[in-house]
């Protein structure tokens, strides 16, 4: 009887260690699909959470060819700048020019004292540093209309290169002007009339394309400010998107965790 009891004990024995065994197995098995799915998770992830938001955007629009939305703004950023900056410019040269086409008496050319009229006719060099500034932005937007405008300025100036020699300010290469201050003190008060005033002169036809150039500069910058309002939406709409990834992976691998521990 006593072989019998030792032989049941046995058999219960290696029963007990076959359980024991098997439930081992199973953790093993449950660790290594835990892993196995953590991998595969991190892999299809890693192409948005695991990227900056940057990145996320620009593989967003690669499939259109259009350039992302942090790209774009950083563009429409700088763009809105140089046309902020040309619409300033536009309307002092227009500011300047005013003062000496003026034909209600308060014009620079009308005071009578030769001296003080020497003296006011010192805004020209003003005008030439505004008009300068102009010009840069002008040549800086590779806009085709901007292009234009610039062609247009070059163009009133080159037909007045004489008389404006004259008086002191020359056309440089690239459609700026250069002043001598001296020889336009000593030009001919005359001469200097002649060029800024009157319906058809060079400071009148200057001053209507500035006003156009303002106009349209004005307008650019309020389609930027748009474009900008989109794309800054469409950014932080995509940075919503990254960090609920990386928040949803965060709560995947924890609870994963803890659940192949329970």
């Amino acid at each position: 009887m006593s072989c019998e009891m030792g032989k049941m004990s046995m058999r219960v024995g290696n029963r007990l260690n076959s359980t024991i065994v098997r439930a081992r197995m199973k953790r093993i098995a449950k660790t290594k699909t835990f892993t196995t799915k953590q991998q595969r998770t991190q892999k299809s992830t890693s192409g948005s959470s695991g990227q900056s938001i940057s990145q996320l955007l620009s593989k967003l629009n690669a499939n259109s060819g259009k350039p992302s939305s942090a790209e774009q703004l950083l563009a429409n950023r700088t763009q809105t700048l140089l046309y902020s900056g040309m619409e300033t410019a536009a309307e002092r040269v227009e500011k300047r020019l005013g003062k000496f086409l003026k034909t209600d008496g308060t014009s620079v050319f009308d005071e009578e004292d030769e001296t003080k009229l020497k003296e006011n006719v010192a805004d020209i060099e003003s005008f030439v540093n505004d008009y300068n500034y102009l010009m840069k932005r002008l040549a800086q937007s590779g806009d085709i209309v901007d292009s234009n405008y610039a062609k247009k300025l070059k163009n009133y100036a080159n037909a007045e290169n004489k008389e404006l020699r004259e008086i002191g300010i020359k056309i440089k290469g690239d459609g700026t002007l250069e002043l001598d201050e001296n020889k336009l003190k000593a030009a001919d008060i005359s001469q200097v009339k002649k060029l800024f005033t009157g319906e058809d002169g060079f400071a009148k036809k200057v001053s209507n394309l500035s006003g156009q150039i303002g106009k349209y500069a004005k307008e650019k910058v309020t389609e930027l400010e748009k474009s900008s309002a989109q794309a800054s939406s469409n950014y932080n709409r995509y940075a919503r998107y990254a960090n609920n990834s990386q928040s949803y992976n965060s709560s995947y691998y924890n609870n994963s965790y803890y659940n192949s521990k329970a």
